[in-house]
């Protein structure tokens, strides 16, 4: 991904989708989707800053389990899904439907 893409920033970039989609598109879910992504990598973002900064052992160790935190965060729960983008959302597809 181009670093001018992201010129505005993750955090306002997510919060420009999430407004579209529930002012514009009237697709409340969608857009708290997109707000817990948003939550989701700031948390990530904060603890991999902390990894980085950390000065002694124990602010590693506590680092290294806040980012391993934040990363279990952002995996899929549901990995026996399929999923595909559906009119650009990501949904669950339906085996009783095919």
């Amino acid at each position: 991904m181009s670093a001018d893409l992201l010129a505005i920033g993750v955090d306002a970039a997510l919060d420009n989708c999430a407004h579209y989609l529930r002012e514009e598109q009237g697709l409340t879910e969608a857009a708290e989707q997109i707000e817990a992504v948003r939550a989701a990598f700031s948390n990530l973002r904060a603890a991999a800053h902390a990894c980085l900064t950390s000065i002694d052992f124990q602010d590693q160790y506590v680092a290294d389990a806040n980012l391993a935190m934040a990363l279990a965060a952002c995996e899929p729960i549901h990995t026996d899904h399929n999923r595909e983008a559906v009119d650009g959302l990501c949904v669950e597809e339906d085996d009783d439907e095919q």
